[in-house]
């Protein structure tokens, strides 16, 4: 099946940890799991409902649903979502869009088929996940840091709204200066919204500060989680975490968890 749409003219193949996905630009996207489809069937009747929300850009689509088929031909295919990246962001559309997500209120059907927060990373024992995955693989100094990094996560408060979970900037789309749709909803739960806000550290931690002052330090715990999280999930995967262990070394090379200059 895979092999079959990629022969559609102007077809491309992506490889993430979780999919592989035949990408068609302008007109849609089928993506493959590659395990756990009940995970997969949840989590796409989670995006058909966030796309009835109303939010104010767009939401991939659900064009046809063929995860009833066994794994390896199943597979959904959504719109895809046209627009650009960029590397600078206006306070004004980074307020846009996490007002627009903590307005919303989840009804029971909705919450019932989102995420756990965290879930790829061990959900409610993350701490106990990257000990036990992710420790062996570090120096005692590093392990040091990381330790300081759990306790800091374990010390932060119980605040919850509606939460996309991965709004890294390949995930966004930009027109006009706007964000014009977002990606991936595949880890949207109920959380903790700094977790949101710190993915917007990209932009530069000044903008945060400045766009969700009420959020700025649970962000920046959230924010030294990620490297940890990801090594995580990519160690559950059965995927390299070098990358993110590559990050998170960086880090300890300044002893700055999360730094909050680009220069790091």
């Amino acid at each position: 099946m895979l092999d079959r749409l990629l022969r559609t003219p102007g077809a491309t193949l992506a490889r993430g940890t979780f999919n592989d996905a035949v990408v068609v630009p302008g007109r849609w996207v089928a993506r493959f799991p590659r395990r756990d489809l009940a995970d997969a069937r949840r989590r796409t009747r989670a995006l058909d409902r966030i796309g009835r929300l109303g939010l104010p850009f767009a939401v991939p689509e659900v064009l046809d649903d063929r995860l009833d088929l066994p794994l390896g031909e199943a597979h959904v295919v959504l719109s895809h979502l046209s627009g650009e990246q960029t590397e600078t962001a206006s306070d004004e559309a980074v307020r846009e869009v996490l007002d627009a997500l903590a307005a919303v209120d989840p009804d029971p059907g909705l919450v019932a088929l989102l995420d756990e927060p965290l879930r790829h990373a061990g959900g409610a024992a993350v701490a106990e996940t990257i000990t036990e995955l992710v420790f062996p693989l570090l120096t005692d100094d590093e392990r040091d840091q990381a330790g300081q990094v759990l306790r800091r996560f374990a010390a932060l408060p119980g605040v919850t709204g509606f939460v996309h979970g991965d709004l890294a900037p390949v995930n966004l789309r930009w027109h006009g200066g706007k964000v014009s749709g977002i990606l991936d909803w595949d880890f949207a739960c109920v959380g903790d919204p700094a977790l949101d806000a710190a993915a917007f550290a990209h932009y530069g931690w000044p903008l945060v500060e400045r766009v969700r002052p009420a959020d700025y330090d649970r962000a920046l715990t959230h924010a030294a989680m990620f490297p940890l999280t990801g090594a995580a999930s990519a160690i559950r995967q059965d995927v390299a975490p070098d990358r993110f262990l590559a990050w998170f070394r960086r880090r300890c090379a300044v002893r700055q968890h999360p730094p909050t200059s680009r220069a790091h």
